[in-house]
């Protein structure tokens, strides 16, 4: 595998290259200090790419496993930032030889290179990248339920072969179910996964007896994290008097909320003249739709140490909309979103009045969402941990919207939350940030 990404890694450098150089040529701009300020820019140029298409997991394992909506967005998202990257260099580095109309020419010029060398990718991945055969174990309510996202998924990269439970209650005719966890290593010869999934709630000494059978085995072993395993796995090892022992840092300290409200104040005040235009051709969009209803609403929501501010948004939703309902979560089909609403929320401009509240203080660019105090009632008391994510200020995105899809559960949410809480980091915060652009390309994370 690693050689794989590693030709595909010097194949994407070199279709950026071609790109410029068949710009040059159509252009007839191959002239001698066209071609001088070219290469003068070039190795940088080299150097951005790279850290562009690594930020965005073009070679990380899973990269093969893409869907194509996923890949498109990636490539809009890398080669955008690339063409700036390169406007950016030339006029730095003063290599004014480097035509700027041939930077967005080449940008567009390599999007139809790149989507011709995926699709290739795509298919040789399709016929010699082995889909994960997996054995599902755990209680039986917890395996069925990620049997469930896994037959809903229409990849094709994922193959549930049996599950193992402690006991079998329910009739389930699609996979094999087998009952007793001390029955694993027949299970596991019988059913030759490559890949072992261990649900939670899994007893912490039996589920160490179980992955000591499967290292065994030799399959790859991939666990859902409870609380514990979050909080340990960004713990060090150090020694107390001989004692071997995991040193926990705890969760954010006052000079990281120091740096990321200092970031917040730069990207509110840098976003905020765009957002004030789109805001104003939202509102007129959404008053011709509806004249008489407001272009804003605010909710109460909770932030860091639950505490309780007004959220602004766009109204997506006819007026009242919980009116004879209460509070009600929002759906995919959900008839109370309007026609311009939905426009709205698919393109995130219904979430730009938020920078007034990151602005204020009462939120962060990158957090866990900003719940409202019915659902995190509802939530503190069904999730265990689930207060812990009150820790830092609620985001307008953060890695739960950026990893998982709009129909993730709470739960899994919330591990994305606390992942966050315990290893933010500025890189980590850019590194959201541009997978955040990514992710208003695609439908499937927005409704």
């Amino acid at each position: 595998m690693k050689g794989i990404l590693a030709v595909k890694a010097i194949v994407d450098i070199l279709l950026v290259h071609a790109g410029y150089l068949i710009v040059f040529w159509m252009r007839s701009t191959l002239e001698v200090h066209n071609i001088s300020a070219y290469l003068n820019v070039a190795p940088w140029l080299t150097i951005a790419a790279f850290v562009i298409f690594y930020s965005y997991g073009f070679y990380s394992p899973a990269s093969v496993r893409q869907q194509w909506d996923e890949i498109f967005s990636s490539l809009v998202c890398a080669l955008g930032l690339l063409c700036l990257s390169a406007l950016a260099l030339s006029y730095i580095l003063q290599q004014y030889g480097f035509p700027r109309l041939s930077i967005v020419f080449a940008a567009v010029l390599q999007m139809l290179l790149f989507l011709g060398w995926r699709a290739i990718m795509v298919r040789w991945s399709k016929k010699y990248v082995e889909p994960f055969k997996l054995l599902l174990i755990g209680p039986e309510e917890s395996a069925l339920e990620r049997l469930n996202q896994f037959q809903n998924d229409q990849s094709g990269h994922y193959q549930v072969l049996a599950i193992l439970t402690p006991e079998k209650r329910t009739a389930i005719k699609t996979v094999p179910v087998h009952e007793g966890y001390e029955n694993l290593k027949r299970v596991l010869d019988q059913v030759k996964p490559n890949s072992v999934l261990f649900c939670t709630g899994i007893p912490d000494q039996i589920r160490m007896e179980l992955l000591m059978q499967t290292l065994a085995y030799g399959a790859d072993i991939f666990i859902i994290p409870d609380f514990y395993d979050i909080m340990v796995a960004k713990s060090r090892l150090e020694q107390l008097n001989n004692i071997p022992a995991f040193r926990l840092s705890g969760f954010a300290n006052g000079r990281e909320q120091l740096w990321k409200r200092a970031m917040d104040i730069a990207l509110s005040l840098i976003f905020g003249l765009p957002a004030l235009i789109l805001i104003f051709l939202a509102a007129l969009a959404l008053k011709i739709e509806l004249p008489r209803a407001p272009v804003f609403y605010t909710q109460e929501r909770i932030s860091r140490k639950g505490r309780i501010f007004k959220l602004y948004k766009l109204r997506t939703m006819v007026p009242d909309a919980e009116k004879h309902t209460g509070p009600v979560l929002s759906g995919a089909d959900d008839h109370r979103v309007t026609a311009v609403g939905r426009v709205l929320r698919l393109t995130r401009i219904d979430e730009l009045p938020q920078l007034w509240n990151v602005l204020k203080g009462e939120m962060s660019f990158i957090g866990p969402r900003a719940e409202r105090p019915f659902f995190v009632e509802q939530y503190s008391r069904d999730i265990p941990g689930y207060d812990y994510r009150h820790v830092v200020n609620s985001g307008i995105t953060g890695l739960a919207q950026v990893e998982g899809a709009y129909s993730t559960s709470a739960e899994d949410k919330l591990r994305f939350d606390l992942i966050y809480v315990q290893t933010f980091s500025p890189l980590k915060d850019l590194h959201i940030l541009m997978h955040t652009i990514k992710v208003m390309l695609l439908k499937k994370k927005a409704m």
